[in-house]
Order: C-alpha cells, then structure tokens, then sequence
C-alpha cells in the first residue's frame, strides 16, 4: 500500500454511515463481552449442578440418607440455579427511564437487592450441602481436615462473591455520582 492509498482511505473513513439497524445491533446489552462471560458461567453452573442433583442419589449415598435430607439438598441447588437465572435476566434487561440519574438508581437498589439475594442462596446452599455430606458421619481427624478445607473455601468463594458484588455496586453508584 503506497501513500495515496493510504490517504485515500483516511478520507473515505467515517463517510459510509450506518443503519438504523445495525446501530441497534452493536448497542444492544444483550451484545455486551461482559454478559457473554457471565453467561457463560452461568449455564457451565446449571449444567454442572443439574449433573450433581442426577449423580448425588448413587454417588453421595443419597440412597442412605432420609428422605428430608435429600429434599432439602433438590431444594437449596434449586433455590441457586433459579437466583442465577434471574440476576442474569435482571442484568440482561437493565431498568430503563427516561432520566438517566433515575436509572442508575433504581439499578443500585436492584443491584443491592440481587447481591442479597445472590449471596444468602449461595449460604443456603452450601450449608445444605456440608449438612448432606456430614449427615450421619462419623468423624475422624481426617474427615475434620476435609470438612475445615470445606467451610475455609466456601467463606473465601462468599466472600470474593460479596466483593465481586460491591464492585458492581460501587460502579454504579459512581456514575450516578457523576451526573
């Protein structure tokens, strides 16, 4: 390429607009990298806990455990895969209004109210899940390792989880500061 080809197209650059449709396409939330991640995360967790309420019956001794153990187990999984489901639609489709400081707002609270909700099924479920697993257990120095293992990696993945969350918050609350 030689100089005035280069010119050349710096001059054409900008000129060929775009339409309507094709605005509406590169703006959309849907489209956004971040909500492709998360949605990714997402369905790898449903998968993998859906896999987990099939398996846990024969591979956990479900079979041995009573019957309200093991519904409370079905219960706490259910519980997370729905929450996730929503945060994720509620993400997907922003409150919108007229008054974009009122937006931001109303997402805060929003954002507030999914992180509690995000938060306290994710305790439910693992304590439903360390009560499965200990349930009728008898206790060596071994199992107390494992179970100590256990309860240090669910407090560190609620607390990165609640961190991971204040920062959404306070982004939001930021650029409602901003305007």
């Amino acid at each position: 390429m030689n100089i005035d080809d280069l010119k050349s197209e710096w001059q054409s650059a900008g000129q060929g607009s775009l339409s309507e449709k094709e605005l509406a396409m590169m703006t959309r939330v849907r489209n956004h990298p971040s909500l492709r991640k998360l949605r990714i995360k997402f369905m790898t967790e449903i998968v993998a806990l859906t896999a987990f309420l099939f398996l846990f019956y024969d591979g956990l001794d479900g079979a041995q455990k009573p019957l309200i153990v093991n519904i409370l187990l079905i219960i706490s999984v259910t519980i997370y895969i729905i929450n996730n489901a929503l945060s994720y639609y509620h993400i997907q489709n922003p409150l919108v209004s007229g008054n974009f400081r009122e937006a931001l707002a109303k997402q805060v609270h929003s954002l507030k109210r999914l992180a509690v909700l995000s938060l306290t099924s994710s305790v439910v479920y693992a304590a439903t899940l360390l009560f499965f697993l200990t349930y009728q257990a008898a206790f060596t120095q071994r199992k107390y390792i494992i179970l100590s293992a256990l309860i240090i990696t669910f407090s560190l993945l609620f607390y990165y989880s609640w961190i991971s969350w204040q920062r959404k918050i306070t982004h939001f609350r930021q650029l409602e500061a901003d305007f």
